[in-house]
């Protein structure tokens, strides 16, 4: 089963991704069988258009036998491309650590005769 996309639409607004889908109403006679169309397609759909995207913020899911619910809109966050600054680790000074005298118990045995 191939699914048919009749539109497909990516805009850019706010440091967001918007992308618009349309797809055709079913009809047994033209050969368009009933589908879903949820996130996972989409992305699917990015992924092969090479577009690179953040976590998905709006999710919708298309059924195509039914003229309301044959368009949608999924908003993803768009991914910045950050430069890579180099980063200077500075080592810490190791402080030496003042012994303690510490209080041994007795190791003599006290006898206790009588």
């Amino acid at each position: 089963m191939s699914i048919r996309i009749d539109k497909f639409e990516i805009i850019e607004k706010d440091d967001k991704l918007h992308v618009y889908v349309e797809v055709p109403h079913h009809d047994h006679l033209l050969g368009i069988e009933k589908f879903e169309l949820g996130t996972g397609t989409i992305q699917n759909e990015l992924d092969q258009k090479k577009i690179k995207y953040g976590k998905c913020i709006k999710e919708y899911t298309i059924k195509n036998w039914r003229h309301a619910t044959r368009k949608g809109e999924w908003i993803f966050e768009k991914l910045v491309d950050k430069s890579v600054e180099p980063v200077i680790i500075e080592e810490e000074k190791s402080v030496k650590s003042k012994k303690t005298r510490r209080t041994r118990s007795s190791t003599k045995k006290v006898s206790t005769e009588e």
